[in-house]
């Protein structure tokens, strides 16, 4: 039985009129059709959402719907709604629909969509599309995804069965533009990838952790623990800590971190895979930071060498510190003119009794005013770079006194400014020795200039290292220095030099003194004359022995002669040469 519109009406009429509603007796008695029919008119207008049915009791009590009617709905919805008949013929479309195709309800209303305006809108899908339209006619729901316009428009699916009002099966389409939200996807999971290759190749290690059980690592974490990220994901991060102690302290310092800032650093040292304990810098913050237990993720930096640097410079600095405060000689560091640092033995030199006496003070202070130029000049060298002589300078003392040093400055580097560090050393007692010296060897030279007897002295090669004036003048030379250099004095003889040599060697060789014995000699004008030698073994500080000492003083005269007597001389008038 076909239902008519007219008997539709009646019902919704007579719903009108009774707005408490009517059971399906009630209906039928006003209208005049059948249970069965009136029952089908119901079915038709409940599907629809033009009726609506509740329970009382056993009954069933109709009444007309104060729903929104559901075309009123499909026009307001922004989604895209087109519904078709049985023939697959355009029925509705709501506005969006019409804007996007860019038409009327005039141009589309009534036209089956394959051969209608909007038909090219679905060319990339339209076979597929066509063959889902006529299943939903059927009754089969489906849901899916649809690209339109050549692929530049992407669109959510849903196609649902549905009846007209007056009976007719047909279908309605609801299209959602989800073109913006695949382009926002895209650009996500272009940017996950980006995220992804960056977290792959960062030079730090990254770790994502919740309730400090690790969740996910990249290769550098691995490379810098020794583990493998499956060694790793899903066991709680005290794996790489050396203590349980020191695994709760990072824990607590980098959540309460994070709670006052938002991120957390904390410096730590981890124990690798392999045993080895290497100082890692760890910096966190919270996936929300709002709730850390949704997460946290952090980035760890290896850094052994730099602690292990900075320990090893501490320890230098240490080192160079206390070098400098033993050390003997003073200690002054000066930059910009002002002295910044003295050193104990500077303290004693200048007469103060603490660092703040000398610190602070001009550099030039406590230089003797003849000085001064010359000491500005070095400073401006040590500053250049350049290598500034030593000098001999004196320095003032807090006191007023003077004190002779010496020394010299270098340059260096102070807070990133250059500086000069100076080291000078008291040499007051050593230049009053040096005078000392100076006078003593006067007067010795004096003495033996001024002595008869003839003095010199060789090394152990018999060549003259010194000699006085008495054996220069009877060698015939002015000068005794001229007699240095050379291996015997033109006046002996081949024979007499080859028994003072001989004597030479025996003193050096053992060491032991020779004293007041005879030698024949010729002097410079032929003559023969007897000498009464002494020979002293020459040592030097290390008393290892270098040479001999002569001295030939005269005792006798035999006469003119130009060779040495070939008589033999007897025991009681000399001793024998070795």
């Amino acid at each position: 039985m076909v239902l008519t519109r007219e008997n539709t009406a009646k019902i919704i009429d007579i719903l009108k009129e009774n707005p408490q509603g009517l059971s399906i007796t009630g209906i039928v008695k006003e209208i005049g059709i059948n249970r069965n029919t009136a029952g089908r008119y119901l079915e038709t207008l409940l599907v629809s959402g033009q009726v609506e049915m509740r329970h009382f009791g056993m009954a069933k009590i109709y009444a007309l719907s104060n729903r929104v009617p559901q075309s009123a709905m499909l026009s307001i919805s922004s989604d895209l709604v087109l519904q078709l008949d049985s023939g697959l013929r355009i029925v509705f479309a709501n506005e969006p629909f019409l804007n996007l195709v860019r038409m009327t309800a005039a141009d589309l209303f009534g036209k089956n969509i394959e051969y209608s305006a909007a038909g090219p809108m679905f060319e990339d899908a339209a076979e597929n599309f066509i063959a889902l339209l006529r299943t939903g006619v059927e009754g089969s729901e489906w849901h899916g995804s649809l690209l339109l316009n050549k692929g530049d428009r992407f669109f959510s699916c849903h196609i649902t069965p549905v009846v007209f009002n007056d009976g007719r099966k047909g279908v309605s389409v609801r299209l959602e533009d989800l073109t913006e939200l695949r382009r926002h996807e895209q650009a996500l999971q272009e940017s996950e990838a980006r995220l992804r290759s960056i977290f792959s190749a960062a030079p730090v290690g990254i770790a994502v952790i919740a309730d400090r059980t690790l969740l996910e690592v990249n290769t550098r974490f691995c490379e810098m623990t020794g583990y493998k990220a499956d060694e790793l994901v899903g066991r709680s991060t005290a794996v790489l800590y050396p203590t349980t102690g020191e695994f709760e302290r990072v824990g607590r310092e980098k959540i309460a971190s994070m709670a006052r800032g938002g991120s957390g650093t904390a410096q730590t040292q981890w124990k690798r895979k392999d045993g080895a304990v290497i100082d890692i810098l760890i910096n966190s913050a919270p996936l929300d930071p709002n709730d850390f237990s949704r997460g946290v993720t952090f980035t760890t930096l290896d850094i052994t060498q730099r602690t292990r640097a900075e320990q090893s410079l501490r320890e230098s600095e240490e080192r160079f510190r206390k070098l400098i405060e033993i050390s003997p000689d003073a200690v002054i560091l000066h930059c910009d003119g002002t002295i910044l640092y003295v050193n104990p033995a500077a303290l004693v030199l200048l007469g103060a009794s603490k660092p703040d006496e000398i610190e602070g003070r001009p550099i030039l202070d406590i230089i003797g005013t003849g000085y001064r130029e010359m000491v500005h000049e070095n400073i401006r060298k040590d500053l250049g770079g350049e290598v500034s002589p030593q000098m001999e300078l004196q320095m003032l003392r807090l006191d007023g006194k003077t004190v002779t040093v010496e020394g010299r400055g270098a340059r260096t580097i102070i807070n990133g400014r250059p500086a000069v560090l100076v080291t000078v050393r008291d040499i007051t007692e050593r230049k009053q020795a040096e005078e000392e010296l100076f006078s003593y060897r006067q007067m010795l030279r004096l003495v033996l200039d001024t002595i008869p007897v003839r003095v010199f002295w060789k090394d152990r090669d018999s060549v003259f290292i010194g000699a006085n004036q008495a054996l220069a003048l009877d060698a015939g030379y002015s000068d005794p220095e001229e007699l240095v250099g050379k291996s015997d004095p033109d006046t002996a003889s081949a024979a007499l030099t080859d028994r003072f040599r001989a004597d030479d060697r025996h003193v050096m060789e053992t060491g032991t003194p020779k004293f007041n014995f005879e030698e024949l000699q010729v002097r410079p004008d032929g003559s023969q004359a007897w000498l009464r030698t002494s020979k002293v073994p020459l040592r030097n500080k290390a008393g290892d022995v270098i040479g001999v000492t002569n001295s030939l003083p005269n005792v006798r005269s035999t006469g003119s002669s130009s060779r040495i007597s070939p008589e033999p001389l007897s025991p009681q008038t000399r001793q024998s040469s070795p």
